[in-house]
């Protein structure tokens, strides 16, 4: 199968275009067999918070969410993205003492929060 070129995706806001993305694109059936693609779907994609939400289903379907009593505070903060708030970095450390774990166990790297008001307690 040939290679097609690139989707182009446009984000508009009523008659204004904002955004224009290049988008690849690949579907396989059910063996494994590419039968779509569109785009350089070679190229390496690295999910990112994109993963978060399939990550929060995942501990759901597991039982990993009943099994440490996982609170819906706590599921919000493994499904998304957050910008480091005071309630954010509680739900977070709720899940590590409930798992028997501590911030050691981290992997993101640190850096002050996305909340300005959040990154200057921090920073002070």
């Amino acid at each position: 199968m040939n290679e097609t070129a690139p989707l182009l995706v446009e984000v508009t806001r009523g008659d204004l275009v904002e955004s224009v993305h290049r988008v690849a694109a690949c579907a396989v059936d059910a063996s494994g067999h590419v039968v779509y693609r569109a785009g350089d779907v070679e190229v390496p994609v690295y999910l990112r918070s994109a993963a978060k939400p399939l990550i929060a289903a995942a501990v759901v379907e597991a039982g990993a969410s009943e099994r440490f009593g996982l609170e819906q505070r706590e599921i919000a903060v493994i499904a998304a993205s957050h910008s480091g708030e005071p309630m954010h970095v509680d739900a977070v450390l709720s899940i590590l003492r409930k798992i028997g774990a501590d911030v050691s166990a981290l992997q993101c790297g640190a850096h002050l929060p996305y909340d300005e008001a959040a990154a200057n307690d921090r920073a002070t």
